[in-house]
């Protein structure tokens, strides 16, 4: 009976090659577009899975909640919490803590920056690493012991073993010799965790550091909680701010208590990637993309619907007689299920074969490590094959029980099918499958143009030529600025704590001068060129510079800090100071808290045109700029215009000469402003992508069924001819045909495109508008490439010689 139903399935794809073309094709692009979109969404929602006891692992985060302003986020905690937790709720069982530092590692003459991260005593243990060289029992055997990645002893060590062997590291302003104790597992693709270099932590490395403190000002560990098992979370997360309001100390300035508010987050370890305070990935995005992907499918499924049903009609007359020789219902209805779910198999191993021929591209344009592994990933494989029978068994469905119910007698004598409301289901699909395609075209044009906008978006600054350079906050600073502004290829060298694209972590609190109101603003460590650097415009007053006066501390300063300061505004700044135009805020003094032990009187002598320091997403904030010397850390150096080559080879010179020991590492500023738009683009690029798969399988389906359309009105055609209409008349009739569902769909697709549209675009403080006219653009685009589509069969059916068609009535 089976090899019976298998030869008929064979036997009627031959028969109907296009119709079994289409289906299969337009089913095959669907389902590797779906397979492709959640792999990806799956390996992104999989981070930090692997671990030991994962679900009961927990990351401390911290808010500082200011009075006024902006709260500041942080992935870290203070240092003190871990005792503190470990004293006063039982549930914990353990915590541990590192601080990633970059440092300067030396072996031989291999010189290179590295992140390393110094860890507590139970690190190790905590994480439960696999040891390929050494043990977790000796691996920090003494202070000087270094654990490492199997990749970085294949690095320094070749094949020969790690143990014993010697690693060198800068720190402090020397280098410090590191015996390796172990070596660990390589770290997974699928983690936040780069843990390639581990030392014991040492508070001697850090004595000169004065963030590596117990303050709890200082956010600089990132600390990890393992609860006991089946503990109630939401009770631990309610008895945090307990926690935090017995012990968190008062810090006063100048008999002004700090009135920060410090609130504590517990984030799962699983949630780091996508929910933390620096969450690599945006949630809502990969949702969309799973949407996207489920709707790709839906087309591809009622493409494949809409086909099967066209052929009811053929297939009667071969059911009515099976009927008559005796099959059951029940045997009909397995043949039409076991064709349906055959077809889709041939699809499903047609898309895997696209998967595996696409996954190379598409993981190097994502920058991702999305595999397709059916041995180690059974899941995978299980949840394809359960794919494949559901779409089987629902595209095959209607087939099956419309012909298990069929009377031999209706189809026998009339030698056709009664159509039963299934023209009106397959024009239902065909709106369907527009629709969707539609909503997908308009929101991709919205995407594709948001992220052009933001590309012409004046960020304040030219970040053409400049260069950042890192590793400089030390006694030599000065030297190796002073040599760089002797080269002719270089025209400026500002320092500062932070840069532009990466954010300032400062919040500074202000008594506005006007009324006495407390605000909260940015604030940033520059030094005096740095507006220089990255040609700011002035709109008033002048530019900060190394004189007394403008220095809030020099380098070699150890006394108290200054009780009064110049510093300089950006225009959103002095308009929430409240002066209407630059020129107000010239010599006008604020009182402000630049750290919580620190208030000055600031004097505004100059005030810069507003740019972007944060994302270009987000809105300019006001700022507020002073120099500072201990915490220029990193240096901004503008080369010549057309010269940025030649000055990174004279930085690299200088450096050598200067830092001999150290590794240079350096971007480019064009580079890190280009990051900030690589997701958008990304995003642009895939919607765009997806949506043109959504477009071609809906127009694969479109042709099929105009292929079925055309021939089953020819004999209707062919009399229209006889009594006289025309060419032109037969292409509109079948045009305007095919016209109304997708008309149909631009009324559906038009407000659900609009919602999620606007809701996104709500994401971005600086927007393109969104009006009409790419929806009737794209509701057009969609018309005219249906009818292109079905134009071929319109004209060829409508130039064919009636008398074909009616020669045997």
């Amino acid at each position: 009976m089976f090899a019976n139903y298998l030869k008929t399935a064979l036997r009627n794809i031959m028969r109907q090659k296009l119709f079994s073309f289409i289906n299969i094709v337009g089913l095959a692009i669907g389902l590797a577009a779906f397979i492709l979109i959640v792999l990806f969404v799956r390996d992104e929602m999989s981070w930090d899975q692997h671990w030991d006891r994962a679900d009961d692992i927990y990351r401390l985060e911290t808010t500082l909640q200011y009075p006024r302003g902006s709260d500041r986020f942080s992935p870290s905690a203070a240092a003190p919490l871990k005792e503190i937790l470990l004293d006063t709720i039982q549930e914990v069982e353990a915590v541990t803590r590192f601080v990633d530092v970059n440092v300067t590692v030396r072996h031989g003459a291999d010189v290179n920056a590295q992140i390393m991260l110094f860890v507590d005593n139970n690190f190790i243990e905590f994480f439960d690493f696999p040891f390929m060289e050494g043990s977790r029992e000796t691996a920090f055997a003494t202070i000087n012991s270094i654990v490492i990645s199997q990749s970085t002893a294949q690095r320094y060590f070749g094949e020969n073993t790690a143990l014993g062997r010697i690693i060198s590291a800068r720190l402090g302003g020397e280098f410090r010799d590191f015996t390796v104790g172990g070596v660990i597992e390589n770290p997974r693709s699928d983690t936040h965790l780069r843990h390639d270099f581990l030392v014991p932590m040492n508070r001697e490395y850090f004595a000169n550091a004065r963030w590596f403190t117990e303050d709890w000002r200082f956010l600089v560990h990132d600390t990890y909680i393992r609860f006991a098992p089946e503990t109630n979370i939401s009770a631990m997360r309610a008895a945090l701010p307990a926690v935090v309001s017995q012990h968190k100390p008062t810090i006063f300035s100048n008999g002004q208590e700090d009135r920060r508010n410090v609130m504590l987050h517990l984030v799962p370890i699983q949630d780091t990637h996508l929910h933390s305070h620096i969450a690599a990935a945006d949630p809502d995005v990969l949702f969309g993309f799973l949407a996207v992907a489920f709707l790709i499918l839906m087309i591809a499924v009622a493409n494949f619907l809409n086909l099967s049903m066209a052929r009811t009609a053929y297939r009667a007359r071969e059911v009515a007689l099976r009927k008559v020789v005796g099959a059951r219902r029940a045997q009909i209805i397995q043949q039409f299920l076991g064709e349906s779910v055959i077809l889709v198999f041939v699809s499903m191993l047609i898309a895997l074969v696209l998967v595996e021929v696409s996954l190379p591209y598409y993981n190097e344009f994502l920058s991702a490590f999305v595999t397709l592994d059916f041995i180690n990933q059974t899941s995978v494989l299980m949840g394809l094959l359960l794919l494949c029978i559901s779409i089987g068994l629902a595209a095959g469905s209607f087939q099956a029980f419309y012909f298990a119910v069929l009377k031999p007698r209706d189809v026998l004598y009339s030698n056709t099918a009664a159509d039963n409301g299934t023209s009106m289901l397959r024009t239902g699909l065909v709106v369907a499958q527009f629709a969707i395609s539609i909503a997908l075209m308009t929101f991709a044009f919205f995407v594709t143009q948001q992220t052009k906008y933001a590309r012409t978006l004046d960020i304040g600054f030219n970040a053409e030529e400049v260069i950042i350079v890192g590793g400089t906050n030390n006694d030599r600073s000065e030297i190796f600025k002073t040599r760089l502004l002797e080269s002719p290829h270089i025209t400026a060298v500002g320092r500062s704590s932070d840069v532009p694209t990466e954010g300032s972590e400062d919040r500074v609190s202000i008594i506005r001068a006007l009324d006495g109101e407390a605000l909260t603003m940015d604030g940033l460590t520059i030094g005096p060129d740095f507006f220089n650097a990255y040609e700011i415009p002035l709109l008033a007053g002048r530019y900060l510079t190394q004189n007394e006066a403008d220095a809030a501390r020099l380098r070699e300063d150890d006394g108290d800090y200054k009780p009064a300061i110049n510093i300089v505004v950006n225009a959103s700044g002095a308009e929430l100071l409240g002066y209407s135009v630059p020129d107000a805020a010239i010599n006008q003094t604020i009182t402000t808290d630049l750290y919580a032990n620190w208030r000055v009187d600031a004097t505004i002598v100059g005030v810069v045109d507003d740019f972007h320091f944060d994302s270009a997403r987000a809105v300019i904030r006001p700022g507020l700029y002073y120099v500072f010397e201990p915490r220029q850390s990193v240096m901004s150096v503008r080369a010549e215009t057309g010269a940025r080559a030649e000055a990174i080879e004279e930085i690299e010179e200088i450096w050598r000469e200067i830092y001999p020991e150290n590794f240079l590492y350096y971007r480019t500023m064009l580079e890190m402003v280009e990051q900030q738009y690589q997701n958008d683009e990304q995003l642009a690029v895939m919607v765009s992508a997806f949506t043109l798969l959504a477009v071609v399988i809906s127009c694969l389906g479109l042709y099929g069924l105009a292929s079925f359309t055309v021939e089953r009105r020819t004999r209707e055609i062919g009399l229209r001819k006889i009594l006289g209409a025309s060419v032109k008349d037969v292409i509109g009739l079948l045009l305007w045909q095919f016209a109304k569902p997708i008309l149909v769909a631009n009324l559906i697709a038009w407000p659900v495109a609009f919602y999620f549209i606007s809701d996104w675009l709500n994401s971005f403080a600086y927007r393109i508008d969104l009006d009409p006219a790419p929806f009737v653009l794209t509701g057009g685009l969609a018309l005219i490439i249906g009818w292109l589509t079905v134009a071929g069969h319109a004209f060829l059916v409508a130039r064919a010689n009636p008398i074909n068609a009616l020669r045997y009535e």
